[in-house]
């Protein structure tokens, strides 16, 4: 059995058409469709606000984590969703207000995020396996924080650190014990601002993110062998350029400012930076992409409307709305960004399930796009 039929076999939802892996490198020019999967929350607010969720990163066998309302606007969680059944990853911190958020999963069931380590530390980068949730520390002092953003199937966790609250953000790497900082390309933010910043980081060990050079612009890097390597731009004046995502075959993805001055998706592959343009806007950003080539993220639309992004999917030279790839998408539902895809073509975001900007960020909803049959 696939690992996507294992997905399929543990929803309890009703599918239309649901097949096998979708085959879509072997098909790169045939859009996709999907079913939307609806993943709840851990639990619903006694205030009266909106339960909420975001999903932020997928694992092979499809496991689902991310951040949900527990039981209040201020008190929200780290998830793993699996088999139908969101799982509270809890926090180190368990006092009043006490908050973590999942951002990486590996194959192997690892877990990292950000927790509250007490009432007045900043959150620390933790992992989580087998059940315990552990803080992977700060390498600094007190008033010290950190987050993980990604971790391999070999254990290795990047993220940021920062030595005190307003200090610059540093790009490092968790492994075997130790704290590496990746320094920048050069540059240097001072008392306030990101030095680097890492997001994700492969199979190979490839990182890559963020940096400053010289002259102040945020340039996307990857970090091969120990050394900070500059992607390139896309030729904007302020060069605001990152990376969010690293495929095991490579291929680079992120924002970056064009000659027109507009933030756009951006792809680097054998030495080449491609704009992956919007959806009819001014403005969109890749979030993950798979080996198979297929990107995700969010983009906004000419009309702005009724949300100003929406979730999409480029594949085979062209960006779509995501929106109009779901088979029976439920009334009202809106997909407002798809922040992970892996090699089955399983897609997972946020949505908005009625109207978010009269609930704010708590009326979110963590999703699972399942591929169908064409």
């Amino acid at each position: 059995m696939s690992r996507l039929q294992r997905v399929l076999a543990c929803l309890t939802v009703v599918t239309v058409g649901v097949a096998g892996p979708p085959g879509v490198a072997s098909a790169a020019t045939t859009l996709p469709t999907y079913t939307y999967v609806d993943l709840g929350t851990i639990g619903v607010p006694s205030t009266g606000e909106p339960a909420g969720s975001d999903a932020y990163a997928l694992a092979a066998d499809g496991t689902v984590v991310g951040v949900s309302t527990v039981d209040g606007i201020y008190n929200h969680h780290a998830f793993s969703w699996a088999g139908g059944v969101m799982t509270d990853l809890g926090t180190i911190y368990p006092g009043p207000y006490s908050a973590s958020v999942a951002n990486g999963v590996n194959g192997r069931g690892v877990v990292v995020g950000s927790t509250n380590v007490d009432a007045t530390e900043p959150p620390h980068a933790f992992r989580y396996a087998g059940g315990v949730l552990t803080d992977l520390g700060t390498g600094y002092g007190a008033g010290s924080g950190s987050q993980a953003n990604d971790v391999n199937d070999s254990g290795t966790v990047v993220g940021t650190r920062y030595e005190r609250q307003g200090a610059p953000t540093r790009a490092a790497v968790w492994r075997d014990g130790r704290i590496v900082d990746l320094g920048t390309l050069g540059g240097r933010a001072g008392q306030w601002g990101t030095d680097s910043i890492a997001y994700a980081v492969n199979g190979a060990g490839q990182v890559v993110g963020g940096a400053l050079t010289p002259g102040g612009a945020l340039h996307a890097f990857v970090w091969t062998g120990g050394a900070l390597t500059d992607l390139g731009t896309l030729g904007g004046v302020t060069e605001s350029t990152y990376a969010r995502d690293i495929s095991d075959s490579g291929h680079v993805v992120g924002a970056s400012q064009n000659r027109s001055g507009q933030v756009h998706a951006t792809l680097w592959r054998a030495g080449t930076v491609r704009d992956l343009g919007t959806l009819g806007g001014n403005y969109s950003e890749a979030r993950a992409v798979n080996d198979a080539g297929q990107v995700v993220g969010l983009a906004r639309t000419a009309g702005g409307q009724p949300y100003p992004e929406r979730a999409f999917l480029w594949q085979g030279g062209r960006m779509v709305d995501l929106n109009g790839r779901v088979r029976g998408l439920p009334s009202g539902v809106t997909l407002r960004s798809a922040e992970d895809v892996n090699d089955d073509g399983l897609i997972v975001g946020f949505a908005c399930p009625f109207d978010c900007a009269a609930g704010g960020d708590a009326a979110r909803r963590a999703y699972l796009l399942v591929p169908t049959a064409r």
